[in-house]
């Protein structure tokens, strides 16, 4: 049993959710989490391609790059290089939660 509580303006809008559903809370749970997923996913795939342009312009997989960039390897300032280095964490934290709820 899961005992949530809940601002009465929050209660409404899930019971509304929830109406939708014909009250089947696993029917709205597995909803839920199959849109959370889905968009994992999206978000993964998305960075990926990211990835394939970093690593057609600079000759180097992301991977590589990215342990390269950690360690200070690369000394010049490139934005290029923060964005594919931020991207590849996000990308990290992805499939992490990807693999949590999977």
């Amino acid at each position: 049993m899961i005992t949530v509580n809940l601002s009465n303006n929050t209660e409404d809008r899930f019971q509304k959710l929830l109406g939708l559903y014909n009250g089947d809370f696993n029917s709205l749970f597995n909803s839920i989490l199959d849109y959370k997923i889905r968009e994992l996913k999206r978000g993964i795939q998305n960075i990926e391609i990211d990835f394939l342009f970093y690593e057609k312009k600079y000759g180097v997989s992301t991977q590589v790059f990215y342990e390269k960039f950690s360690k200070g390897e690369f000394h010049e300032h490139n934005d290029d290089y923060f964005k594919w280095s931020g991207e590849y964490e996000i990308w990290q934290e992805f499939n992490s939660e990807l693999k949590k709820i999977s």
